[in-house]
């Protein structure tokens, strides 16, 4: 009998571990960067949404700059990222049209709001590819050589009349119209979002930056609402970071 209890034990300890380690090493690390100009001495505080979360954001002192970072599902390449000052919803229908007070639909962008809405899809280059018929020369390669591997192709597109913002968006609440750019990025991190180096100046003063983006911020708690806030555990091994979110 005892044998048999520990084999039962035994078997039940694998499937644990399993199952976690399954959870647990599911979806990789994304990181992400929202750059300022040198002229910005202190770096406003920005409300950043994914995946029904709200995603937890680093202000940089010497370097002015917000990061963060996201969960990237391992066959995931594409990624959107919409930078507005304020989101909306809309309510599922009923049949007959009426709505469903208690069940969302979708996110929008309400109607009339500015936004710049990028479309980013994660590409391995072709050369990588080749080398693949050597995996030991692959495995063997430096993180960086291997990042080299792939870049973004980031485009602008414009959202459906209805506003409608997809799955996988990064939403960024902030000022549409100080966004300079995007680019660079590499398989672990996002491309950057980088701010116009004449915002003091289009604003009127760095008071008025902050100003401003309060107001943001308190216009973000009735989103905050329908997004849970995010605990990050993350694991690494030798090969890659991977991160579990925990919803708290």
């Amino acid at each position: 009998m005892r044998i048999i209890f520990t084999s039962v034990f035994l078997v039940s300890l694998i499937v644990s571990l399993f199952a976690t380690t399954a959870f647990c090493f599911g979806r990789s690390l994304l990181m992400g960067t929202i750059q300022f100009p040198y002229t910005v001495k202190e770096v406003p505080s920005m409300r950043i949404y994914y995946g029904g979360k709200i995603i937890k954001t680093d202000v940089h002192v010497i370097i002015p700059k917000i990061t963060f970072e996201i969960g990237k599902g391992n066959r995931q390449n594409r990624f959107y990222f919409l930078v507005t000052p304020t989101i909306s919803y809309d309510f599922k229908k009923t049949p007959d049209n009426d709505w469903e007070h208690n069940t969302i639909a979708h996110l929008k962008v309400p109607e009339g709001k500015d936004y710049k809405f990028y479309v980013m899809d994660l590409i391995e280059d072709t050369s990588s590819i080749l080398d693949r018929d050597s995996i030991e020369i692959l495995r063997q390669q430096e993180l960086q050589n291997i990042q080299s591997a792939y870049h973004w192709e980031v485009h602008e597109e414009h959202l459906p009349e209805n506003g409608k913002i997809p799955d996988a968006t990064i939403i960024v609440c902030f000022f549409p119209e100080f966004i300079e750019n995007i680019k660079g990025g590499s398989h672990i991190e996002l491309p950057t979002i980088v701010i116009k180096s004449d915002i003091i100046n289009a604003i009127g003063s760095e008071k008025k930056l902050h100003e401003e983006s309060i107001k943001l911020q308190l216009a973000s708690l009735n989103s905050d609402t329908i997004h849970a806030k995010t605990k990050q555990e993350v694991k690494s091994d030798q090969r890659r970071t991977l991160i579990m979110n925990l919803i708290t």
